[in-house]
């Protein structure tokens, strides 16, 4: 917990009061999602209150998500802070269809050694191709209004769609399509940039980079849990299974499926980005408030009181972000606020979890009912026909209801209970019959 505190508590703008200048790291790596581009927006919002002189977005990805790549690129647009992509490390990293929207939306352009763009069509869910000219065009359009503003090579950059073209890193600064020639560290690529001037949402800004501090900025624990979740094919299982769970659950009766069915079809959906990331947060919340006072209303079952604890944590914190415009705080606060989330969640949940347990070691006993029928109690009143009274069982007082006419201080046969009430029969009469 110690880690997941620390983690966090880099996210914190305790770099905005340094005057020194400094370079923001956020990795892209893997497919691209609506993870990665909440990860960029907080990485941006970060270095723009820090007052970078640079952000890097190092790329090594397969594609991803269209709306996400758009994103990414519509937060590159609107940033103060001057963004380098760079596809990296040499030899291995790629940046194929949706890194490569972004490599050439950036306002710098690099890559390393031995590492390939390009590979633009869309495809469906299915991976095949997509030749609908509704589609094509938009993404042709769009590749060519960035190749454009960043002066780079526009008909290269539309190739990379018409033709799935794809390019090492020498022949795209040969075709202009990044800004550097091949850089294969870090360090190297911000001592060759210094001094470029490029054009930002906040006008002309010179690259001041050469001995910057370079921050490695670290996806938030929301990011993380998100990023899990919004892997398409982990969001797929999620959201399928968690509908047949719903749907066995409410129509056998079986509850637990039924929660936890609710719980990974919300994921899913948030997952797939079918719905704002807000609103899925949001019905997560509630769905953990409602769990939660119904476990108020039926104490000791133990189930609704964890499913309603994780469907309330998992609510916050894929909700509540840490964006220094609107929380500025020092990474000692932020660490703190973790452990009380800990110190309110995790005593709730052990609670829950702990009378689950009894009650699922209290369902394996030997029945009590069993024990109870056919055997011989003792009438303390009189009791008429369907009327009420009390009886000795074991010595120990009992509500009872007669079948049939009772006689006080006359032997009973008890046939049956309902909830704390005995149901019985006079025995002399049983055994005439």
């Amino acid at each position: 917990m110690a880690a997941l505190a620390s983690m966090i508590a880099v996210q914190a703008p305790s770099e905005a009061a340094s005057s020194d200048p400094s370079v923001y790291v956020l990795r892209i790596e893997g497919t691209i999602t609506t993870a990665t581009a909440i990860y960029v927006e907080e990485g941006l919002k970060h270095a723009s209150y820090a007052r970078a002189s640079v952000a890097v977005l190092i790329l090594n990805t397969p594609g991803g998500l269209l709306d996400s790549t758009i994103r990414i690129l519509d937060l590159i647009e609107e940033s103060t802070v001057p963004v380098i992509a760079y596809v990296y490390p040499p030899g291995r990293a790629r940046a194929w269809s949706a890194g490569t929207y972004i490599l050439v939306g950036s306002h710098v352009a690099a890559m390393a050694s031995h590492t390939i763009i390009g590979s633009c069509q869309p495809v469906d869910f299915m991976g095949q191709p997509i030749n609908n000219t509704k589609y094509i065009n938009a993404l042709l359009k769009l590749m060519e209004t960035k190749a454009e503003e960043r002066g780079r090579n526009v008909t290269i950059a539309k190739r990379f769609i018409t033709e799935n073209l794809n390019l090492k890193a020498d022949e795209a600064y040969r075709l202009g399509i990044t800004d550097v020639p091949p850089v294969d560290e870090l360090e190297e690529l911000l001592s060759l940039v210094n001094g470029m001037e490029v054009k930002t949402r906040a006008g002309a800004v010179k690259l001041e980079t050469s001995g910057a501090d370079v921050v490695e900025y670290a996806p938030s624990l929301r990011v993380v849990v998100l990023a899990v979740i919004s892997d398409p094919q982990i969001a797929y299982i999620l959201m399928t299974a968690g509908l047949f769970a719903l749907i066995f659950g409410l129509a056998s009766g079986v509850y637990p499926s039924a929660i936890i069915g609710a719980i990974m079809t919300v994921l899913g959906v948030i997952g797939l980005g079918a719905t704002p990331l807000s609103l899925g947060s949001l019905v997560l919340i509630a769905l953990g408030l409602i769990l939660l006072l119904v476990e108020a209303l039926t104490p000791g079952f133990g189930l609704f009181g964890v499913s309603g604890t994780v469907s309330l944590a998992l609510g916050a914190l894929l909700m509540i972000a840490f964006e220094p415009t609107r929380w500025v705080v020092s990474p000692e606060w932020v660490g703190t606020f973790v452990w009380i989330v800990v110190a309110i969640t995790a005593p709730i949940a052990a609670f829950a979890a702990f009378m689950a347990y009894k009650v699922i070691e209290a369902r394996r006993r030997k029945p009590v009912l069993g024990a109870i029928v056919g055997e011989v109690a003792e009438a303390v009143d009189d009791m008429k026909e369907g009327g009420e009274g009390f009886v000795i069982f074991r010595g120990e007082l009992w509500m009872a209801r007669a079948l049939k006419k009772v006689v006080k201080g006359s032997k009973v046969r008890i046939v049956a209970k309902e909830g704390p009430r005995l149901i019985v029969e006079p025995l002399e009469r049983k055994s005439q019959q």
